[in-house]
């Protein structure tokens, strides 16, 4: 296990925690796992712990890789770039979980679940990026945690429909 993490009971199960303080940017660790595709991970039988980094492309993040104990938040402290690295997007004190929002992953129109993050900004509901209000896909795509797989998805629907218009 890394230096700056460790795992410990949680309000939602184990959990993510810090060790040290972790500084806004700074990488927290790299997703590691098997690389697997979609009808892989629905038949997986923890199938829910897998993270999309690409429209058929899921890493199936496996003990002992932390990812496999990420929660959710609606008001997350971090966030992936470069399809594997989490990052801190703010400073994170010793002892604070660590949680990503779910949904800066997600483009499959499969799983959705209910939130039980409590945060002030909870949405209720855990869904597909596209499917986040418009005001908080923005918010995500300047802090640069928005999977490239679904950046290009939008990109396309966009020309399709610019070409339409």
């Amino acid at each position: 296990m890394s230096q700056k993490i460790h795992i410990a009971q949680s309000d939602l199960g184990l959990g993510v925690f810090a060790k040290v303080p972790i500084e806004p940017r700074e990488t927290i660790f790299y997703l590691t796992g098997k690389l697997i595709c979609f009808e892989d991970a629905v038949a997986a039988v923890e199938g829910e712990y897998t993270i999309q980094v690409g429209v058929d492309r899921y890493i199936d993040p496996r003990s002992p890789s932390p990812a496999r104990y990420l929660n959710h938040s609606c008001s997350p402290n971090a966030g992936f770039v470069d399809e594997i690295r989490l990052i801190a997007l703010r400073q994170i004190r010793p002892g604070e979980e660590i949680r990503f929002d779910y949904s800066t992953t997600m483009l499959e129109r499969y799983w959705e679940l209910d939130c039980r993050c409590d945060s002030p900004q909870c949405r209720g509901r855990i869904r597909d990026f596209d499917l986040l209000p418009m005001a908080l896909q923005r918010h995500y795509l300047r802090l640069g945690v928005v999977q490239d797989f679904i950046l290009k998805e939008a990109a396309s629907v966009a020309g399709l429909v610019s070409q339409a218009a």
